[in-house]
């Protein structure tokens, strides 16, 4: 009883990890999707910005003015691939809290399987002793019941 009291202490302790992963990895995901809606947003704003110029550029633009656009948009170009690391940084952070949350899983599994095998094997034993406690019963009525006789 008192392995099977450590097992259940230990799959509780497993339990608070695992709730504790799972935790982890809903944060680093709505994490996750938050830099990847900036990074679509920036994305966006690029793309938006490069069509009004391309339609103010039809009526004729300044040489600054277009030099100016195209150190902004180098600025901005230069800002969405440092949102792209950053959007890739948290995705691999998701698959390592993934990782972390089956590892966890697993571990509770195993503890699991643990725990019924004893108590399995616990109730194999019991009623071992009692169909073994009912043959010594019968072997003994039996005795007196012939004993009874003679």
């Amino acid at each position: 009883m008192a392995e099977s009291r450590g097992l259940v202490v230990a799959m509780e302790l497993s339990e608070r990890q695992r709730d504790a992963a799972a935790q982890r990895l809903g944060q680093v995901r709505r994490t996750c999707q938050s830099a990847l809606n900036q990074l679509e947003q920036l994305q966006g704003y690029a793309q938006e910005t490069e069509q009004k110029f391309l339609r103010r550029g039809q009526a004729g633009t300044v040489g600054e003015i277009v030099k100016h656009h195209t150190q902004f948009m180098a600025r901005l170009d230069h800002t969405i691939e440092i949102q792209r690391q950053t959007v890739a940084d948290h995705e691999q952070g998701v698959q390592e809290a993934e990782r972390e949350l089956l590892c966890c899983e697993l571990r509770l599994t195993s503890l699991r399987q643990v725990l019924q095998r004893r108590q399995h094997q616990q109730l194999l034993g019991q009623m071992r002793r009692e169909q073994k406690e009912t043959d010594e019963i019968a072997a003994l009525r039996f005795r007196m019941s012939q004993q009874a006789e003679h």
